[in-house]
């Protein structure tokens, strides 16, 4: 009887242990989040761009380059809706939104055509990029109008290769004023963002060689 006794404080006391060091645990990751968050770097936990740490740096001379990844406020529109319907959490961007993650599919100059079966850059279809007709919660999604368009000055379009990305395909074109920073992955759970960049680039260069061909 005793024996019992005492192996039954024993597992209480190491079921206790294991629950002190899980809540330890639990509270070094959220200082460690919070960390990142109050310093030069991004922690993304939403499933449209890899997972993980990114730096964010600021913009170069020549501003915002097509495939890169920045940090960057969703329109006001865009921004209100996004925080009423849970897309988007509170943040430093001036709609008291959180700057999302996303990759610059196009800028001045470039093509889009917004169809059916999702965006094309320069005659380059973006992978999961077609909008939806309505969010994970079954509430109605406003598309951007289907059509060609040609960027200007100061445009850019916002991409990222998940089916419920929510970017330009809703938005329209951004503007560069609504970069925070670029961003740049540091650890992340998936590393093909470089593959997204270059199949974005591609796109890039598609443009170029058209463009920079004799007439």
């Amino acid at each position: 009887m005793g024996t019992a006794l005492i192996a039954r404080s024993i597992s209480m006391k190491t079921r206790r242990l294991r629950i002190l060091w899980l809540c330890v645990l639990f509270g070094v990751m959220v200082l460690i989040v919070h960390a990142i968050a109050a310093t030069d770097f991004h922690f993304n936990l939403t499933p449209s761009m890899p997972i993980g740490i990114y730096r964010l740096t600021p913009l170069s001379k020549s501003g915002v380059e097509r495939g890169g990844f920045v940090a960057v406020c969703a329109p006001p529109v865009a921004a209100e809706l996004g925080r009423r319907r849970g897309y988007l959490a509170a943040g430093r961007c001036p709609t008291a939104a959180e700057p999302l993650l996303k990759v610059v599919a196009a800028v001045a100059g470039d093509s889009v055509t917004v169809s059916a079966n999702g965006v094309i850059v320069n005659g380059c279809l973006l992978p999961h990029s077609r909008a939806l007709s309505h969010d994970a919660a079954g509430r109605r999604l406003s598309p951007w109008p289907q059509g060609h368009y040609r960027l200007s000055r100061g445009d850019f379009w916002l991409y990222a290769d998940n089916d419920r990305s929510w970017d330009s395909r809703y938005w329209g074109p951004g503007q560069a004023a609504a970069v925070r920073a670029m961003a740049f992955p540091l650890l992340v759970v998936r590393f093909d963002s470089a593959l997204r960049a270059a199949a974005v680039l591609r796109c890039g260069a598609l443009h170029w060689r058209a463009s920079s061909a004799p007439s």
